[in-house]
């Protein structure tokens, strides 16, 4: 496997300023990396493989980090003790001059105010640059197309923890007559009709929107969950910088503002769906949907403060990672049925623009 803590090491020393942050943002440039060359070259990879490669990156990154923390504690236990050891400066001898403004010391580094435009900039550009210094094609075959797994003949597998539901199930059409159906405007972001099941599972869905652990620093608690709307994204943080990431899609009806609110019910599996008001007065819906795999609810539902679901499951897999017309925030039914194992009533939720 690629040598990735060598690489970070040296782009992490490199970083203009050397911040939590600028490490992550750093992580996850070259990160996506990996994923859209694996991406890019399935036929080499099988999903096992695929995956340890990914661990292989994710482990880099968690020493890197446990390094600077063992070192930013060494180096504040020397200074304490070098002070400790000093003499008293003598009457009438001047002050030391305060120090000079610049970076600030590696301890005070983790939790800075978040950096200009142009910082970013930088960061960007040299998770570019200097990551793959050797340049990115050239860098990229070694990492990807020079290290075939040696099971190259294995059948590409989906990931084992994926529930059942949803698979081989005949699509049904929607309950309204076939004129109604003509006339309407089409749906958004290949979103489906009511009663019209896509299926369940992420066969078809690209890599990065599947459901996995990645690395993720944050200020939230473990346990909580951060919804990305701008990058299709929800986060469920996990202990020690990381997180089970979803993607997701957000629907039209979603006129949740950004701020924290908390999971107050959860629906029972598999609910019924009844259109919204405000649906109806710009296309015709059956008046209710029963329960089942061509629900535009899916899975699950779970409510914040409003009666409007706002995370649930969907009948419209491909919808992931786009802007449909349905509900609110949308993850794959496999997904939500993940979810919704592992959070209770009142979860706190931040919604990110």
């Amino acid at each position: 496997m690629t040598d990735y803590h060598s690489i970070l090491s040296r782009a992490v020393a490199s970083l203009e300023s050397n911040t939590a942050q600028s490490r992550a943002a750093l992580y996850e440039r070259a990160r996506n990396l990996l994923i859209d060359n694996i991406e890019r070259d399935r036929d080499r990879w099988t999903e096992e493989s695929a995956m340890a490669e990914i661990a292989n990156f994710d482990a880099a990154t968690d020493r890197i980090e446990s390094d600077l923390v063992r070192r930013t504690t060494n180096d504040s236990i020397g200074r304490y003790r070098q002070g400790q050891a000093g003499t008293a400066p003598r009457a009438g001898a001047a002050a030391s001059p305060p120090p000079r403004a610049g970076r600030a010391p590696a301890a005070e580094q983790d939790f800075p105010e978040d950096p200009p435009k142009s910082g970013i900039g930088r960061i960007v550009a040299f998770g570019a640059a200097g990551l793959f210094g050797l340049g990115l094609l050239g860098l990229a075959t070694y990492f990807f197309l020079g290290q075939q797994p040696t099971t190259t003949t294995a059948t590409k597998t989906t990931t084992a923890t994926k529930a059942p539901s949803g698979k081989g199930a005949v699509a049904t059409t929607p309950p309204e007559a076939p004129k109604q159906t003509v006339t309407r405007p089409s749906l958004d972001g290949d979103d489906l009709e009511p009663g019209v099941d896509g299926g369940s599972s992420d066969t078809g869905l690209p890599y990065f929107l599947r459901r996995q652990a990645v690395y993720y620093r944050t200020v939230y608690t473990a346990g909580m969950i951060v919804v990305d709307r701008s990058q299709r994204f929800l986060y469920l943080v996990q202990p020690q910088a990381r997180a089970l990431r979803y993607g997701i899609g957000v629907g039209g009806e979603c006129d949740i503002s950004p701020g924290l609110y908390r999971i107050k019910a959860k629906s029972p599996q598999w609910p019924e769906w009844t259109p919204s008001p405000s649906l109806l007065k710009r296309r015709s819906y059956p008046p209710k949907v029963p329960g089942g795999p061509g629900n535009p609810l899916g899975a699950y539902a779970l409510y914040f403060e409003s009666s409007i679901p706002g995370i649930h499951g969907t009948n419209a897999p491909k919808s992931i990672g786009q802007a449909p017309t349905l509900g609110c925030f949308r993850l794959i039914n496999d997904d939500m049925v993940d979810l919704e194992k592992r959070i209770a009533i009142g979860t706190g939720v931040v919604v990110m623009n």
